[in-house]
């Protein structure tokens, strides 16, 4: 194949979106989970070792409930936040074309058109039904799989590795 050509939207929306930034912000670099639930750990050992007072009881109670904040409420927060305030043209439809030199979006109810050079990536996942692609710490393009030929599915994979530059980007699929 010389280009894959399908039509989809540009980002995704939705529980899917919501998936997704909680695998970036969360797992896919672990230390933001890490430094939330750390004193939440920290309470529980000094709890074990039968350290309390009033003033630890606090500490303790503070502990526990900053990682449910950021969870049940920031998270959440957030991501609302970004769908309802997010650029339309980010789900209105596209079609996207994966050539040799580059990744393009069209968007032609904008009047759109984002290009993507292969080589701007540093890490391609294969992730939640989307090839995703970072530009170090941010999410460059999205290619979601539910909308491609079956034909086109499985040519994609080997299209993608034979077009990234695989000295600079990481693929993780």
């Amino acid at each position: 194949m010389d280009f894959i050509r399908y039509n989809t939207t540009l980002k995704a929306s939705g529980k899917e979106y919501k998936k997704i930034v909680f695998w970036n912000r969360f797992l896919r670099n672990p230390a933001e989970l890490i430094l939330s639930w750390l004193p939440a750990v920290i309470s529980i050992i000094l709890i074990c070792m039968k350290m309390f007072n009033t003033y630890l009881a606090f500490f303790y109670a503070a502990s526990f409930c900053y990682p449910l904040y950021i969870f049940l409420i920031q998270f959440k927060n957030s991501v609302n936040y970004h769908l309802k305030h997010r650029d339309p043209s980010e789900s209105a439809p596209c079609t996207m074309t994966l050539t040799e030199k580059s990744i393009m979006a069209e968007i032609p109810e904008y009047e759109l058109i984002h290009t993507y050079d292969w080589n701007d990536f540093t890490t391609a996942y294969d992730k939640y039904g989307y090839y995703m692609f970072f530009k170090e710490n941010k999410m460059i393009v999205m290619l979601r799989k539910a909308d491609m030929s079956s034909e086109q599915l499985a040519e994609a994979p080997a299209y993608i590795k034979r077009n990234l530059n695989l000295n600079k980007c990481r693929v993780l699929f």
